[in-house]
């Protein structure tokens, strides 16, 4: 499984989440240079490029209609 983390989200959470997720790949949006980009658009790439979760804290994500949508055509899990 490939999991990204949001940029809302500490970077200090990947070490602990590599840890207990060895056989995961964990990435964070900064590293994979999509600093910046909006949800609905981020959520496209990363389905494109093979990740199955995006680990954010943007509580306010499904009351989006964008940005649902988005979620639905990604086919990622939020």
């Amino acid at each position: 499984m490939r999991l990204l983390v949001d940029e809302n989200t500490a970077v200090q959470l990947l070490v602990p989440l590599r840890y207990v997720l060895p056989q995961h790949q964990v990435d964070h949006v900064t590293e994979v240079k999509w600093s910046g980009e909006k949800d609905v658009q981020l959520l496209l790439d990363a389905a494109r490029k093979g990740y199955d979760v995006l680990l954010t804290k943007d509580g306010r994500q499904l009351e989006d209609p964008d940005e649902t949508d988005s979620i639905k055509k990604a086919g990622i899990h939020p």
